[in-house]
């Protein structure tokens, strides 16, 4: 399967677009592939696209001045990453995204969206969807830092990215729960202790 067809799949789970539609947007996608490593967005750029993630992770971030990284999220397959607010508005993002692995995405411009949710209610409905979905992740991830423990924390970071914690780094995990690598292998610790008991 293309990414397209992919992609088009994917999205008629959130909203019937009619073929119609989609024959008008397929000029304006393109597909990108990004090695481990590679940045889609640096800090200080204005988004160009909005990506839909075929394969592989990524890491969303901020950092201080002083050069710290604290990741905000995770993306992975079939799901939507950019810097929204940013590309909305026109302006410099505040955060970088960047792969953790070798992945594959389907790109849209930005510049098209105010046409798009002009142009028929279908795209109109995906994108309050979306912007539902990226609320919800938002909410809860505050909930977390503010409610529950570190432990709580990484038992919920397990539930959602259980089978890509072994392609995350430690540290990046540790920074996504706002704690240290030290105190996540303590937890790590804790946890194997009462699976043995």
């Amino acid at each position: 399967m293309s990414n397209l067809n992919s992609f088009k799949e994917n999205i008629h789970t959130l909203a019937e677009i009619p073929e119609k539609e989609w024959i008008y947007i397929q000029s304006f996608f393109k597909e990108e592939h990004f090695d481990k490593g590679d940045h889609l967005l640096r800090a200080g750029e204005i988004p160009e696209y909005i990506y839909f993630c075929i394969s592989g992770l990524v890491r969303m971030y901020y950092t201080t001045e002083n050069g710290v990284e604290y990741n905000k999220s995770f993306c992975q397959k079939n799901e939507f990453v950019t810097s929204y607010s940013a590309g909305l508005l026109r302006i410099p993002s505040l955060l970088s995204i960047q792969t953790l692995e070798s992945s594959d995405f389907v790109a849209l411009p930005f510049t098209i969206l105010p046409n798009l949710l002009e142009r028929h209610p279908s795209w109109e409905r995906l994108n309050r969807k979306l912007v539902e979905m990226l609320y919800i992740k938002k909410e809860q991830k505050e909930m977390q830092l503010l409610l529950l423990s570190a432990e709580q924390r990484y038992r919920a970071f397990l539930d959602e990215y259980s089978h890509q914690e072994k392609n995350i780094p430690n540290y990046h995990i540790a920074s996504y729960l706002g704690i240290t690598p030290v105190a996540l292998s303590r937890i790590r610790s804790s946890l194997k202790k009462e699976e043995m008991n």
